[in-house]
């Protein structure tokens, strides 16, 4: 499963990409989202492994999408990533003596899964080219 900040580094090299048929070499895309090109290649290489991305070998190689930013989701970014839900559930196992205790796990999944929808149905609704315009209009 990756990190919960690959999200965010996911759509920022994303919308990156999609400023360029050709694509970027990772040490650009790096400098853009200001991390280490050795970590964010690890980034970039879960989006490849999931179809999102490419690369190209040699000396002017790089990492370009593989369809039209206009086609890609939030949410399928989200999804492909691995990630938990938003809201974890507790790693303690509740005292079933206690009123609470008996139901808040059943309650707090209810909950999480709400959330994780709402989350979702947001995501659908914006693409990389989206973000990009967005982000160049700021």
């Amino acid at each position: 499963m990756a990190a919960a900040g690959w999200f965010a580094m996911s759509v920022h090299s994303l919308a990156l990409l999609s400023q360029s048929k050709d694509g970027f070499p990772s040490s650009y895309i790096a400098g853009s989202v200001n991390t280490n090109a050795v970590f964010l290649r690890r980034v970039l290489k879960k989006l490849v492994e999931v179809g999102l991305i490419e690369t190209k070998e040699g000396r002017e190689g790089g990492y370009r999408l593989t369809r039209p930013a206009e086609q890609i989701t939030l949410a399928e970014i989200y999804e492909s990533l691995g990630l938990d839900k938003a809201l974890a559930l507790s790693p303690a196992e509740p005292n079933a003596a206690c009123p609470v205790g008996a139901g808040i796990t059943s309650v707090m999944e209810q909950v999480s899964e709400e959330a994780h929808e709402a989350m979702m149905a947001s995501l659908r609704n914006y693409t990389i080219a989206q973000v990009a315009r967005m982000a160049v209009t700021k």
